[in-house]
Formats: structure tokens, sequence, C-alpha cells
């Protein structure tokens, strides 16, 4: 495997060990303490300098990592009271690989909005999904239009209100069950739309059968593992970083943590968990290892 050390700074260094060995300890002081070679002042210029922390993110832990096909999953979470972030996240129904992150606030760009960028970055870097998942929240016309421009299959929730060829999709089915094509409002090209109980999913992959709309989209719960992981072991729990910059920063800084213990712990044939708990009792090291020693250390 690629060394990563010569592209890491002694602060983005010494700040990924941090987050990789002793995750709670978030502030640029606490990681300062734990990384004594580093200055707490260091490690805050490293969270409020000009990074392009996503073509990092990418150029440097996520490419490898992803392969042809998969899954594009989509979605968002709370962080803090004042901003949610929203974030991509490739598997291929095991490896989970983060690939893009945007930071929304009230007030600003719209969540779809960002999704859309962060789709049109996946697709530059030259991620070719099977399928892109994501919730009702996320199935504007836009969005919806944007995926097929690419030349994308989509799998998503939709909301009982939206119209299915004049008719709202709750008025279409009096069972349980249900299926059918036809244009969405705004929606440029054939959708199919299914009805599972109280839920229904449209995609424009309209040979899917309903069973396979229903297991596509089972795989966007992966996305959700992958908060619980980022805010129980890297970080993500909670930063001391005021202005939205610096908290974009600590958050790639995550998601960059998450990659490299990822990619060891599928060497090793192990959970995330279980390889985090093992370093969690290792010495804190000066330097990050190069991955194979980085895997051979657990």
């Amino acid at each position: 495997m690629t060394d990563i050390r010569p592209e890491l700074t002694p602060a983005l260094e010494a700040y990924l060990v941090g987050l990789i060995y002793r995750n709670p300890r978030t502030s640029c002081l606490s990681l300062a303490e734990l990384c004594g070679h580093v200055s707490h002042d260091a490690l805050n210029r490293l969270l409020h300098s000009d990074l392009p922390w996503s073509r990092r993110l990418w150029e440097g832990f996520s490419s490898g990592m992803v392969a042809e096909g998969g899954y594009l999953l989509l979605d968002d979470t709370a962080w803090r009271r004042w901003a949610e972030r929203s974030e991509a996240v490739w598997t291929d129904g095991h490896v989970k690989v983060p690939v893009g992150m945007r930071l929304w606030r009230k007030g600003g760009r719209s969540k779809v909005a960002l999704a859309e960028e962060m789709l049109r970055e996946a697709r530059e870097h030259g991620i070719a999904p099977k399928y892109v998942l994501f919730d009702s929240w996320y199935a504007a016309g836009a969005l919806l239009n944007l995926l097929e421009e690419f030349g994308w299959r989509y799998v998503a929730r939709l909301k009982s209100n939206r119209l299915l060829s004049g008719v709202a999709v709750r008025e279409r089915w009096r069972h349980r069950f249900g299926r059918g094509c036809g244009k969405l409002r705004k929606v440029t090209h054939e959708v199919l739309v299914v009805k599972d109980g109280r839920r229904y999913f449209v995609s424009n992959d309209v040979q899917l059968t309903s069973r396979e709309v229903k297991d596509s989209y089972r795989v966007r719960q992966q996305v959700e593992e992958t908060f619980r992981l980022l805010k129980q072991e890297f970080g993500w729990g909670g930063s001391s970083a005021r202005k939205a910059a610096a908290q974009v920063a600590h958050l790639h800084l995550g998601l960059m943590a998450l990659c490299i213990v990822g990619r060891a712990a599928l060497k090793e044939g192990q959970t995330i968990y279980a390889f985090k708990h093992k370093l969690f009792r290792l010495p804190i090291p000066e330097h990050l290892p190069q991955l194979d020693a980085f895997s051979a250390a657990a």
C-alpha cells in the first residue's frame, strides 16, 4: 500500500493520530497534550487554514478504496445546534468510504444544492455507482434530473403528496402494495414508483421489480452506521472550534481518520470497532505509521 506520511504536515499527522488512537480528546489543547511534539497553536492554525479539504480527502484517503460500481449514499445528520452536515458515502455493501461532505446552515444554500455539488464532484472523481440512494428530502426534481443527465440510476424515498402523472401517489393505490410508471412533476424522465405500506419509493430504473427497489434502498442504512462511527469513534461528538471553516476542517479530519482505520481493519478482517478498541490500548505514536505497519501494530 502507498505510504501516506510524506503528504502529511506535522500538525495534520498529529491531529489524525489523536483522532485514531484517542478519539474522545477532540480539542486542540487536549490533542496537543496527547501529541507533545506539536503545539496547540499549530493544531489551531491547521483548523483555520485554507486547505482544499474535500480534494485532500479524496486524493489522499478515499480514492484508493472506491471500486467500480457499488452504491453512492446521500444523507445528513445534525452537527451541534446551528448546523447540519450532508455526506456522500460510497459502499459495495461491506466497505463504507466517505467521498464528500458539506456543512449546511440556516439561511445558506439548500441541502439539495449542496447534494448536487457533491454529486458533480463525485462524477469528476470518476465514481460511477450502480445506484445513488437517498431519502425523500433529496428527491427534488432538480436532483433527479441531474442524475438522469449523468446517466446514473437512483432509488429514493418519495413523499406521499408527490404527483405521478398528475395524481398524488397516496391516492393511486388503495391496497398496501402497488407500482406504476409515469412522470413526476418537474421531472423530465419516466420513473417507477413502488408503494410498500405507508412508504413510497422512486427509481429511474423502470425495469426493477418491487423487491429489487426495496432491497437496493435498504443499503442506504449503511450511511447511518457511518454517522455513528464518526460520532463515537472519530471525534464527531464535538469540537471546540467555533468558526464554520474550522468545523469543516475538523469534520474532514474525522473522515480521513475513518478511511485510514477502515482500510487497516479491512486488511485484518476485523470490524472498525474491534480494530479501534485495540488501538486505544496501544501507546500513542509520534508519527502515523504507514498503512502496512499500522495494520500490523494492532
